[in-house]
């Protein structure tokens, strides 16, 4: 099983930054100047930097790519969908071309290529809020007749009213749902669970304003945990009760992949706006032996820097309190593939 992180960031979409860029620039220079690779060497130079410095942490609101022996679950649909579109157009374009398409170039079709292959798309949905649908208007997929499109949620009723409504004034997007020109079928999550392809899929609810969902994903013989948009505060009986039902939900998984919008001090200052912080996620995620814990829905106002930071941080509060732990703990970042 892959898991792709096609857009990492909460609340809003949040473009790269100059000072960000110019740091990195700094630094790949300084170590440039160390190693002096010669020009046959710059590909090689550049891929051993460290992740600060020459990758970028990702502005897209959530959304992941699951797959597995050929099949593929979407998980939200924020900003990230939109990219994510684009390639699945291309990809199943390649299918109808003598020439395939290169997905990284984005080169749009000529005019007088065949429409892309027909498409069945599942994607759960965690919950409503604005970050985790607002990229759907522009998934591509969405506007080929043939493509299907189903989406899980909790409230059937709940999610298909918010896709029609973010849709549904034309001075704020110019196509209705009903217009877009894919099957979209909404569907509820059995409380039993779900089983689509290879995937066997659990959900468990959370607490977080309006509501949200955490999903487990088995195939293969690997299991991952999304959960993201949660709050667990102590003392409270139902953030108690959560968080045993969410020890339980992780325990053992290969991947963990968690809500850390907030650092420690300023969780503290916004309880009741339902997001975590790494340290008291890292404590549980190595309490219930998680072998990989990723920190997800990074705050917008964090630049790169400082959600290294968080991250070294983190790390150095996990092996100061377990100096002999195994938890390997990692920022997401957008257009990483993680293998389980």
């Amino acid at each position: 099983m892959i898991v792709k992180f096609w857009g990492v960031r909460g609340s809003i979409p949040t473009p790269g930054q100059s000072d960000d860029i110019k740091r990195r620039l700094k630094s790949a220079l300084v170590e440039a100047l160390k190693a002096r690779p010669g020009p046959d060497k710059l590909d090689e130079f550049i891929n051993g930097l460290p992740p600060q410095i020459n990758s970028v942490v990702g502005g897209n609101t959530p959304c992941l790519e699951v797959l597995h022996d050929g099949a593929r679950l979407i998980i939200d649909a924020g900003s990230g969908i939109a990219p994510l579109g684009l390639e699945l157009n291309l990809q199943s374009l390649s299918d109808r071309l003598s020439k395939p398409l290169e997905p990284e170039t984005l080169t749009p079709p000529p005019v007088s290529a065949p429409a892309p292959k027909p498409m069945s798309l599942d994607i759960l949905l965690t919950h409503t809020h604005w970050d985790h649908i607002q990229g759907f208007p522009f998934f591509r997929p969405a506007y080929h007749l043939e493509n299907v499109i189903n989406i899980y949620g909790d409230d059937v009723e709940q999610v298909e009213n918010a896709f029609n409504f973010q849709q549904s004034n034309p001075r704020l997007f110019p196509i209705t749902l009903q217009q877009i020109g894919a099957t979209i079928n909404f569907r509820a999550l059995p409380k039993e669970g779900l089983k689509l392809g290879p995937f066997d899929i659990e959900a468990m609810p959370l607490p977080h304003p309006g509501g949200t969902l955490a999903f487990k994903v088995t195939a293969g013989g690997s299991t991952m945990v999304f959960a993201t948009d949660y709050e667990l505060r102590d003392g409270d009986p139902e953030s108690d009760q959560a968080r045993r039902q969410l020890s339980s939900f992780i325990a053992g998984v290969d991947v963990f992949i968690s809500d850390t919008q907030y650092t420690y001090l300023e969780n503290l200052s916004k309880q009741g706006w339902g997001h975590s912080n790494p340290l008291r996620v890292a404590e549980m995620a190595l309490a219930c032996g998680v072998k990989r814990f990723f920190l997800f829905h990074h705050d917008p106002c964090y630049n790169d820097t400082k959600l290294f930071d968080i991250l070294d941080m983190t790390l150095s509060y996990i092996n100061l309190l377990h100096p002999s732990n195994n938890l390997d703990i990692q920022l997401a970042i957008e257009g990483q593939e993680v293998q389980l």
